[in-house]
């Protein structure tokens, strides 16, 4: 019984070793295929952000014509003022 128990454990430890080995890779293959996926993901909100950005220009553009479009308006307004003042004095 005595010359079991070293064999036992060691039986038992080499089992675990084996087991640990196992877990092991698999975690490195789970990470890795998290990298993989998070470069798609990272990939993915560039051209998002790109795609964005495109459609930024144009819009920002279009309130810039209508920003002056309203000064300039403005400016008429003030202008007319100015003519009707001349002309009722």
């Amino acid at each position: 019984m005595e010359t079991a128990l070293p064999i036992v454990f060691a039986v038992v430890l080499s089992v675990l070793a084996i087991i640990v080995g196992v877990v092991g890779i698999q975690l490195l293959l789970v990470l890795i295929e998290v990298r993989k996926t998070l470069t798609r993901i990272n990939s993915t909100i560039d051209i998002a952000e790109n795609q964005l950005r495109s459609l930024h220009h144009p819009i920002s553009n279009l309130s810039n014509t209508f920003a002056g479009i309203k000064a300039g308006y403005k400016v008429f307004e003030s202008f007319l003022g100015f003519l009707n003042r001349k002309s009722n004095a």
